[in-house]
């Protein structure tokens, strides 16, 4: 649908009952909105009114029609409105970290090229665990230790690449400090 036809429509939909919000969504990049024109968002669910915008769309018109509670469901389609397409017509949806339950977090790159090997491997320990292996009464006994990313539930996203939650980052950029890595911070928010 071109913008034009959205204008045109968005002249009839807003007359429609329950109607709190038009976006029109030209050319989406995300996957979410990939197959809508517009979104429609009504105050409460009113099935004569689904019912009369579907009879005012073109055929081959796109749209999507949801109430607000439906829409406090759908984080993925909240979150994609939020950063596509145009207003026609009412508010604009809120979108919130507490609404949508998102989590700050932290992407931590860090770099050892520039440590000796003896501190890269004891770095490594540090964060990730390791293998102790002797004998005791003449049997072998293998004993793990468990790292700070597994003890604080880091993710590693690669080489060199962790995410973890906000208020646990500062334990694992202490490490790095105490074993003079170097790292960056990237802040995040995330489902």
């Amino acid at each position: 649908m071109d913008f034009k036809t959205a204008l045109k429509l968005t002249k009839e939909i807003k007359k429609v009952k329950g109607v709190i919000s038009i976006l029109y969504l030209s050319g989406p990049t995300s996957e979410t909105l990939k197959n809508m024109d517009m979104v429609v968002v009504y105050s409460s669910n009113i099935e004569n009114s689904f019912k009369l915008v579907e009879g005012l769309a073109p055929d081959k018109s796109r749209i999507k029609q949801i109430t607000l509670d439906e829409l406090k469901d759908t984080p993925e389609l909240k979150a994609a409105m939020s950063g596509e397409g145009v207003l026609l017509h009412g508010k604009a949806v809120d979108v919130t970290a507490e609404g949508m339950q998102l989590k700050s977090r932290v992407i931590l790159t860090y770099d050892t090229t520039k440590l000796n090997q003896n501190n890269r491997n004891k770095l490594n320990r540090a964060l990730y665990g390791g293998i102790s292996t002797y004998k005791k009464d003449g049997e072998r006994i293998i004993k793990e230790y468990p790292g700070l990313v597994e003890k604080i539930k880091a993710q590693k996203l690669g080489k060199g690449v962790l995410m973890v939650d906000r208020f646990n980052s500062s334990m694992i950029i202490q490490t790095l400090k105490n074993f003079e890595a170097e790292w960056k911070e990237i802040p995040v928010w995330t489902y």
